[in-house]
């Protein structure tokens, strides 16, 4: 760390007394100072605190007055003890968490500042506030992140189209049958959309999904009146993990007459939703539902009417339609998860029956088939991007550190102001004071302290004035480690 020197024309002996701001290195340990004098920005004291006199002046002392030379590297004597210091990583981590620590206090005023100016009682009550909004903040963050925890859904429509074309239906002889070349043909269209939901607004939409990502398999079944079409008349389409999505579905034939045309589609549900067994369904009063949420439902039941047995809790009695459906008069818990599956069906497919007509040239079906679906809510998406814009705090941590900036600069300028009227009041008095705490500073700084050994083992040595500037130095190095 580099300090900025600037020299009076006083001495000590034959050194010169320089005032610096910013540490001073004696053998790797800091002592921050700071002058009242200086341009530059110093360290911000607590509030209600004055700066002791050797935080004020630093010393530019060679290396052969710091300390023990025999010390070794990476060790240093202060008073005749050894000091070691730590490796360089560890005194920046240090000082890393010191700085987030001392963060928020370097954000208040110093003391009798209102006495001063009191505008500053303003910027008391805006901490105040602020300290309101971040706490609601808080919450309301807390508050997402436990609503996304649940899986948010919700029930949309999907509308599917059918339609088809119709190609060279005229090119056709009664005699010659039709030209190989350019034969009469028709393509059957399958496209489907999802229908925003009520009251959505233009700015709230989101990416929607393609249609082929709410099935996960179609079967065309195509009935010409015993026609055989050299493709096959069987079509059958499965969802792989890697496939891409698609909005339609287009199967193109070659032929002249009308076909019916059979659709089944297989939703594709996430997580996969079952179909209840008549008689489960009856119980738990539920027609189709996840593997977990029917398990769930079941000890909801067991739960109402009070079957779980009050001697051994890992058991349930049966009661009749419990008995009906799974056959046993008492059962463990952990049996009930594979009995439910045996209730369990696959959902019903949705079938779709349309004619393909060639007698012109573009067909639409007159129906649009809804189909109900359950899909995530847009709403937890707006919410996951919430909790994950950094851009806010990063212009609150700026704003920070501008307060800081400038709670430290008012800090200064009262330490300069007291400085100044202490003198004013009494400048002999003041400066005696302060030549004296100086040499104390020195005698402790170069080890020359006169006390006996028998003197530093009684009580009353450490409750000298010294004693209090030489915890400041010492708080000072363990702080800028």
């Amino acid at each position: 760390m580099n300090a900025q020197q600037s020299y009076t024309a006083g001495s000590y002996g034959n050194y010169a007394l320089p005032y610096v701001h910013g540490p001073v290195m004696q053998q790797g340990t800091p002592y921050y100072t700071s002058h009242p004098y200086t341009n530059t920005q110093s360290q911000a004291l607590p509030s209600g605190t004055t700066t002791p006199t050797a935080q004020r002046l630093g010393m530019n002392l060679p290396m052969h007055h710091m300390g023990n030379p025999a010390a070794g590297v990476g060790m240093a004597s202060m008073g005749g003890q050894p000091i070691r210091r730590r490796p360089p990583q560890y005194a920046e981590n240090s000082m890393m968490m010191q700085r987030k620590k001392a963060k928020l206090s370097d954000r208040n005023m110093p003391g009798k500042i209102e006495s001063i100016v009191p505008e500053s009682r303003l910027y008391t009550e805006l901490q105040a506030f602020e300290k309101k909004l971040d706490a609601t903040i808080s919450r309301k963050r807390f508050d997402i992140q436990e609503a996304l925890s649940v899986p948010m859904k919700t029930r949309r429509t999907l509308r599917v189209f059918i339609s088809n074309l119709a190609a060279n239906q005229d090119n056709v002889d009664n005699v010659m049958g039709y030209d190989p070349s350019n034969p009469p043909s028709w393509t059957l269209k399958i496209e489907g959309r999802l229908l925003d939901p009520p009251n959505s607004s233009s700015k709230s939409k989101q990416p929607a999904r393609k249609f082929s990502s709410f099935i996960k398999s179609m079967l065309v079944e195509l009935d010409a009146g015993g026609t055989v079409y050299e493709e096959g008349n069987l079509i059958e389409w499965l969802k792989a993990s890697a496939t891409r999505e698609y909005d339609s579905f287009e199967i193109k034939r070659k032929g002249n007459t009308n076909c019916k045309v059979k659709i089944v589609l297989q939703l594709d549900s996430q997580p996969e939703k079952y179909k209840l067994s008549p008689q489960l369904a009856s119980i738990l009063d539920i027609q189709e539902e996840t593997k977990s949420q029917t398990i769930r439902a079941m000890w909801h039941y067991v739960k109402l009417h009070n079957l779980q047995d009050p001697e051994d809790k890992r058991y349930f009695n049966c009661n009749p339609p419990l008995r009906e459906l799974f056959g046993f008069q008492r059962l463990q818990f952990p049996q009930m998860a594979d009995l439910i599956m045996r209730q369990l069906q696959p959902l019903d497919p949705i079938i779709i029956e349309y004619t393909v007509r060639v007698g012109k040239e573009y067909y639409q079906s007159k129906y649009a088939y809804d189909i109900e679906i359950v899909t995530d809510d847009t709403l937890q998406a707006k919410m996951s991007s919430i909790l994950a814009n950094s851009l806010s705090q990063k212009e609150v941590s700026m704003c920070d550190d501008k307060i800081v900036q400038c709670v430290q600069s008012i800090n200064n300028s009262k330490i300069k102001r007291d400085f100044l009227l202490r003198f004013a009041e009494s400048p002999v008095e003041f400066i005696d004071e302060w030549i004296k705490s100086q040499s104390s500073d020195l005698e402790l700084i170069l080890g020359e302290s006169n006390a006996s050994i028998e003197e530093q083992r009684r009580s009353d040595f450490y409750k000298s004035d010294w004693v209090h500037e030489a915890i400041f130095h010492y708080l000072s190095a363990k702080d800028s480690r």
